[in-house]
């Protein structure tokens, strides 16, 4: 796969600095909260504390084992959450503009259907 194939194939949303702002949280007006969907899943990057920057939480999903996307509407930010085959840990983000998130939603869906083999 050529670079170019690579970048245009990645999709990513970060939670918004406003919605920062609003909820008093210093860690995600600096460190924003990471979705990034490809061709081989869907990965999170969660930085916990603004003090502590190199501990952060990367989870990576693959679209083989997404089961569900959920787009959580909100009144001015909506989440997403990501649930897995298996049920346990669904990635979750919150505080994503809405038209990024809406985006996002349909994108992965797209991925999934796509991946998908229909019965015989």
């Amino acid at each position: 796969m050529t670079q170019a194939v690579a970048t245009s194939d990645r999709i990513e949303v970060r939670s918004s600095r406003l919605w920062a702002v609003f909820h008093f949280n210093l860690t995600r007006w600096l460190f924003p909260a990471r979705l990034v969907a490809d061709h081989i899943g869907v990965s999170t990057n969660i930085i916990d504390f603004w003090l502590t920057p190199w501990r952060r939480v990367d989870e990576h999903l693959p679209l083989s084992h997404v089961a569900e996307v959920t787009h959580i509407r909100g009144f001015f930010w909506d989440a997403i959450s990501v649930e897995s085959s298996g049920g346990l840990n669904p990635l979750r983000v919150g505080g994503l503009p809405k038209s990024s998130a809406r985006y996002f939603v349909d994108q992965v869906r797209e991925r999934i259907n796509a991946t998908t083999v229909a019965p015989r």
